[in-house]
């Protein structure tokens, strides 16, 4: 211990003796350290710590899938889970979880909230307590829906004013009412997906009384899903084998409800991985490009302590002549390396809470836990680790070079006046690592930029500018009998009042109505049946839309061939559709479907068979990176829905025209909420986020490392001309031209750079997969991308070469002799 105390306070005389250099490898290491501590403390947050319930890794979701048809995700029915409950033997508890949104009323503006049903239990399956009252226990078991109801902290704060005494305090959602019971830590949120935002209200129900079939129907997919906490002992695999005999048993026992074609089949996804999974590709891409960017930072240390090496070459020599053994000096060496990164450490620490509100700025809403990002003892921690590897990685080849001097070799090399042919191959080496690193880095950060690029110019199929669109939910109350919109005609009421009033506001050129607001993704895919399909037990599948007549003139859609949607069409007369190309190419392949039938659900279905009339080009009503999904656009008076969307054109900027919309909606039913109001243009760039992250994040990574690798690269052929004075200006006094000296010099650099470039483009081929669930519409190999970013790798280090050696072509012959 005395050692080393020894040898850091030598250290710290060393580098006091040199601010400089200290400040520069401090400043540099400071960049790397604060971004890998800002991304791993998203990472950490998000990914790698246990949800914050009792025993989180037995939590699991389970998942129905029908892959037979390509569906995955599509809900169980009731008697489905009752089966699992009751008779599965898998689980200690299981919950379902049905995620919806209601309509809150009674405060001075009605809102919009995300409200979650569950099982009695989910509150004591999770292991969660309420801050105020209580959660849900066995009294609040009902057939249909409870009366009693939780609040998260944000629905208490903002309908209730944050009021103690807020339980037995009533709400009313969806018309129903309903009595608080407790209020959830602010902290706690529901694990698993939403409709949109976190939950603010928590119901219970049994799921066999009203509103939900009774008695329940097990060809009814009711539920969305259910969370369940495995026996103990159980594991993950030897649960899914059990459920996969248990599930085979379900199929021979009601073969009707579980089709073959369908292959319907069941599985267990750890609670954890259903939060999180769909972040993980992002997030871990995020944490190799800045630990690239710092491992290039590092490698142009290594190079500037070899450097500085050379000219401790004596010091080393003196120090193994009195005696200090080859571990000592490579320990002493070390220690000076692990104290500027230390130092660096901290100020990264300090520097990375800034990148961190920066990067939560721009990370993409939808992101799981972000809330629970933070600088913790586990994020200082990491941040100590990378510091000493940081110390050691950069520290310990100039170490190692600069201990095998001893003064014997220090005399010949004086004297011959070379800085070493050892230490000139390190530095060869580093070199051709930071090239390399540095072109993986930037062929990752072109992909993503090509990526988003190719986003942006595809065409949606739709012109957002002047567009606003503004959400309303007609209320689901719990017993049909009090529904003011259970009727189709009632609803059609409603859709048409609202156009006729939006209509006269000034600025608004058209209006439309639809059931599902564009790049929201709410509208899923479900069974069509084709007239004249051969095959009956075919299933085909598409996303149903309903729309009011002026939808794809709001839209700004074009019309390929038949008609759009009428006035005309509406109860009373045969339904119309208008279908997509993608719909068309698919499911009449080679002709045209204008006079063709289909109709909803399965062949055995009884709903009527609707006329197509039209087709228009696609729509991406998904996602600007979601294409070639079928759409079927059926009219809004005949097949109207109770989630609905108003789409204004305006000859103005849209989002002035929000307030005018709302008054207009509240004043044909002034219980209704109107929510989600954003122009088209702010749902393209919502759409893109993600996207645009990745590119702007990996872009700056890539910028930093280029940076550094051309310092890098200056800094080496810079030395080296000043190791190659007196050869220099021998050959310049024997007649050599300035081209000559400049070709040889750039020669030594390319040569470097050259191989650099091919080991990170084979590289960059072998990781570039990982970026394929980031990427799209671009190939992992695109041509382009690996042409154009080599060439401008190149083109920067052959600038931060040829200064060197324009440099060299300075050097008079005659000082350079004197100078040996």
């Amino acid at each position: 211990m005395g050692t080393l105390l020894q040898d850091v306070r030598y250290g710290l005389r060393v580098l006091w003796k040199s601010p400089g250099f200290a400040t520069v490898v401090i400043l540099t290491l400071a960049l790397g350290i604060g971004a890998n501590t800002a991304i791993f403390s998203i990472v950490d947050a998000v990914l790698l710590r246990s949800l914050p319930f009792r025993d989180a890794g037995q939590l699991v979701r389970v998942v129905d899938n029908l892959p037979g048809v390509g569906l995955k995700d599509v809900g169980m029915s009731v008697p489905e889970f009752l089966d699992y409950d009751q008779r599965s033997g898998l689980f200690d508890q299981i919950s379902a979880t049905w995620p919806v949104s209601a309509n809150l009323t009674g405060s001075d503006q009605p809102a919009r909230i995300e409200l979650l049903a569950v099982s009695p239990n989910y509150f004591a399956m999770l292991g969660a307590k309420a801050q105020i009252g209580r959660v849900f226990g066995p009294e609040d078991q009902a057939a249909g829906f409870a009366e009693a109801v939780v609040i998260s902290d944000g629905l208490w704060r903002r309908a209730f004013g944050g009021d103690p005494k807020v339980l037995g305090r009533k709400l009313r959602a969806d018309n129903d009412v309903y009595v608080v019971v407790g209020v959830m830590p602010p902290e706690f949120r529901h694990p698993g997906p939403t409709t949109a935002t976190d939950v603010d209200l928590w119901g219970t129900a049994g799921f066999v009384g009203l509103p939900f079939a009774s008695p329940p129907d097990r060809n009814r997919n009711m539920l969305p899903g259910a969370i369940g906490r495995l026996k103990a002992g159980l594991s993950l695999a030897q649960a899914q084998a059990k459920l996969d005999g248990f599930t085979t048993g379900l199929r021979e026992q009601f073969p009707r409800s579980y089709r073959p074609e369908g292959k319907w089949s069941v599985t267990l996804e750890p609670l954890q991985e259903a939060v999180v999974g769909k972040a993980r590709p992002l997030l871990l891409v995020l944490l190799g490009a800045v630990a690239m960017m710092l491992i290039v930072g590092c490698v142009n240390i290594a190079n500037l302590l070899l450097s500085r090496a050379s000219g401790r070459q004596r010091e080393v020599a003196v120090r193994q002549a009195l005696g200090a053994a080859r571990f000592r000096l490579i320990r002493q060496l070390l220690t000076e390396s692990v104290l500027l990164s230390l130092i660096a450490g901290v100020v990264g620490v300090a520097a990375s809470a800034g990148m961190l509100r920066m990067l939560l700025g721009l990370v993409p809403a939808k992101i799981p836990r972000l809330v629970e990002v933070g600088i913790d003892a586990r994020v200082l921690l990491f941040s100590l680790a990378v510091s000493i590897v940081t110390g050691i990685l950069f520290g310990l080849a100039p170490a190692l070079e600069a201990s095998r001097i001893s003064l014997a070799d220090h005399l010949k090399e004086s004297s011959r006046g070379s800085g070493g042919k050892r230490q000139n191959r390190t530095r060869g080496l580093l070199v051709v690592s930071e090239v390399a690193l540095c072109l993986v880095l930037m062929i990752g950060a072109g992909l993503l930029v090509q990526s988003f690029r190719k986003l942006t110019q595809i065409d949606p199929g739709f012109d957002p500018r002047g567009v606003l669109v503004s959400r309303i939910w007609l209320p689901v109350p719990n017993d049909p009998k009090t529904d003011v919109y259970a009727t189709r005609d009632n609803r059609s009421t409603f859709v048409r009042e609202v156009l006729r009033r939006t209509r006269t506001i000034a600025g608004v050129q058209h209006v439309a109505m639809s059931t599902s607001a564009p790049l929201a993704r709410d509208a899923g895919q479900g069974p069509i049946t084709i007239e004249g399909r051969p095959n009956l037990n075919e299933v085909t599948l598409a996303e149903v839309i309903s729309v009011s007549p002026e939808y794809f003139t709001v839209m700004g859609a074009r019309l390929m061939e038949g008609r759009a949607l009428a006035e005309t069409d509406q109860p009373g007369v045969p339904d119309a559709v208008v279908v997509d190309r993608t719909t068309a190419a698919r499911y009449w392949p080679g002709e045209s479907p204008i006079g063709k039938r289909l109709k909803l659900g399965r062949p055995q279905n009884q709903s009527p068979w609707a006329n197509v009339v039209g087709v228009v080009a696609d729509i991406r009503h998904d996602g600007m990176d979601v294409d070639g999904v079928p759409h079927v656009y059926w009219s809004i008076y005949q097949r109207v829905g109770k989630a609905l969307a108003v789409i204004l054109r305006t000859a103005g900027d849209p989002a002035t025209f929000g307030e005018a919309a709302r008054r207009e909606v509240q004043a044909v039913d002034p219980t209704l909420p109107v929510f989600g109001v954003r122009t088209l243009n702010e749902a393209v760039e919502v759409s893109l986020a993600q996207q645009r992250f990745s590119a702007q994040i990996m872009g700056a990574f890539a910028v930093l490392a280029l940076g550094l690798a051309a310092i890098g690269i200056y800094g080496v052929l810079a030395y080296t001309v000043g190791q190659r004075t007196r050869e220099i200006g021998i050959r310049m006094a024997l007649g050599a031209r300035g081209s000559e000296v400049v070709g040889m010099v750039l020669w030594h650099g390319m040569r470097l750079i050259l191989i650099g470039a091919a080991v990170g483009i084979a590289g960059a081929l072998a990781l570039s997969r990982l970026l394929s669930r980031l990427i799209y519409g671009v190939s992992t190999s695109d041509p382009l991308v690996f042409t154009v970013v080599p060439l401008v790798l190149i083109g920067v280090a052959f600038i931060a070469s040829y200064v060197p050696a324009m440099r060299a072509t300075r050097i008079d012959p005659i000082e350079a002799l004197r100078a040996e």
